[in-house]
């Protein structure tokens, strides 16, 4: 069944017909999931950011150090724990929930054994590279709290997959408030580190065990071992967690390069800079954990309602894509000694490219889920590959050069320059892959006139920056909003148009089975 054609509407009235027909359930049931997902996403970060800045302030650099070396350490081994699951979830239990069944049980066995085996591998490493007992009791804790994140990974992307997101919602505060307690006791009575990863031990097996609870309520999800079923998931998981194997390098690369090439200073330069930039990529999984399940959908009606279903999600997210990354940009000073104080404004450059970067990943996200949905989960992985030997190259190319021109901070802006061209060609490759048809002429009219905004903004903001200060940001806003008001970019009736819409809507759009 197609969907309705795109046009290029002036009113709110035609936005609201180009989301009626056939996919407007779809639609309708995503955004409301958006603000169902936005609203828990925003209440998680809050707490997640204020430790985040409350931990390395009492536990000081060494400590915080040691801490974040074993969550790491056990991270990184865990990773195969993913088996690529997710992406095939929302991408086959979105048309089949009954098929969440034949291979649950399985996975969660052979994670079990997986974990073991993790174990020994890691005691083997530890005990070769003298960690003290201290950091390995760390990584024991940590890890087991790994086999808990994949678990609820996958119960997550079952109940996402399904469209019933409310509990998992208001599930995801209240696990973020075990954790935050656990943090806060484990500082007043002096526990040591071991309090710190014990909570989110605690936090993360707890929610396990209440999205499992969700997931048999909505899903009539059952726990039995059916090997055919679990092997044919893994094997057509396979390109997703290559994929992911693969994109997840690109956040550990270049700081290892950097370490190995620079002085720890300019690690730490660089990592304050990425850290400031990732709370902007925060919404990723939001646009995820959405998107696919409509998109599964969309595809399997025809080619046509899945490209209709792009097209219509690229302007809203690049609506607030491009704001977030210019206002990082331009305050870029600002965030930095806001945050972090006076000592790391050599990373001030960094974090302005880095900026830049966040809003290509956002491009490339869209597109990747579309090449999963057309079947070309193999062309993603290639790219990925790909994208990280891209990486290797660029960053051995300018991490030095960088340093030698930029001095002090220069490290990291070999490393941002190397992450713009990484995302660059991965989005790139991707569109070029999946063709026009994902896009139109009113997008890209869209796009044109929000950079011209941003040119505009980053005119005025240098002129005002010494005069005005950290409230030049102001100014900043003001003009941008002025601008894609004026010529149309932004088209805020249509938008709050959308979000009433799907409010309102919710009661009766359900998800089709």
């Amino acid at each position: 069944m197609s969907a309705p054609a795109v046009g290029q509407p002036d009113d709110v009235a035609v936005a609201s017909e180009r989301w009626a027909g056939d996919t407007s359930s779809d639609s309708l049931v995503a955004i409301a999931n958006a603000l169902k997902l936005g609203c828990s996403l925003v209440a998680t970060l809050a707490i997640a950011i204020a430790m985040k800045f409350l931990m390395p302030r009492y536990l000081g650099p060494t400590s915080f150090g040691t801490l974040s070396f074993a969550d790491g350490f056990a991270a990184t081994f865990f990773v195969a724990l993913s088996l690529g699951a997710e992406s095939y979830v929302r991408k086959e239990v979105s048309v089949r929930p009954a098929h969440a069944s034949d291979f649950f049980g399985g996975t969660l066995v052979l994670r079990a054994a997986m974990t073991v085996a993790i174990f020994g591998i890691m005691a083997l490493v530890m005990g070769a590279t003298g960690r003290p007992r201290e950091v390995r009791y760390l990584v024991y804790l940590f890890g087991a709290a790994q086999f808990f994140v994949n678990v609820n990974a996958t119960l997550s992307a079952l109940l996402h997959a399904k469209g019933q997101v409310g509990g998992m919602s208001a599930l995801a505060v209240a696990t973020k408030i075990v954790w935050a307690a656990g943090v806060v006791a484990a500082i007043v009575t002096g526990a040591g580190l071991w309090g710190f990863a014990a909570a989110y031990l605690a936090s993360e097996s707890i929610e396990s065990f209440v999205l499992f609870g969700l997931a048999r309520r909505h899903l009539g999800l059952v726990l039995h071992v059916d090997t055919t079923a679990t092997k044919s998931m893994i094997v057509d998981s396979l390109p997703y967690f290559l994929n992911g194997c693969a994109t997840g390098a690109y956040g550990k690369l270049d700081v290892t390069l950097l370490g190995i090439l620079g002085k720890s200073r300019e690690v730490g330069w660089y990592v304050a800079a990425s850290s400031i930039t990732g709370l902007t990529l925060l919404i990723t999984p939001l646009i995820d954990w959405v998107l696919t399940p409509v998109f599964a959908r969309g595809a399997a009606r025809s080619r046509e309602d899945l490209y209709a279903h792009v097209r219509q999600a690229s302007e809203p997210i690049l609506a607030v894509a491009i704001p977030a990354a210019l206002f990082v940009s331009v305050g870029a000073d600002i965030w930095l000694r806001l945050l972090f104080g006076h000592a790391f404004a050599p990373a001030t450059l960094a974090l302005r490219i880095l900026a830049a970067s966040s809003l290509i990943i956002y491009i490339a996200i869209v597109y990747a889920m579309t090449l999963i949905m057309l079947e070309r989960a193999w062309t993603l992985t290639l790219i990925s590959i790909a994208g990280l030997v891209v990486n290797l190259v660029l960053n051995v190319l300018f991490i030095p050069r960088s340093m030698a021109l930029f001095g002090e901070g220069g490290g990291g802006v070999g490393c941002a320059l190397a992450a713009l061209g990484t995302h660059a060609f991965a989005a790139v490759a991707m569109i070029a892959v999946v063709g026009r048809e994902a896009f139109n002429a009113r997008t890209l009219r869209m796009v044109a006139k929000s950079l011209i905004a941003c040119v505009l903004v980053v005119v005025v903001d240098r002129l005002a920056a010494s005069s005005l200060g950290w409230a030049r940001i102001v100014l900043d806003l003001a003009v941008y909003v002025a601008v894609v008001t004026a010529t149309g970019a932004l088209r805020m009736k249509e938008m709050w148009s959308l979000a009433t819409a799907a409010l309102k809507g919710r009661g009766k759009a359900r998800v089709s089975a």
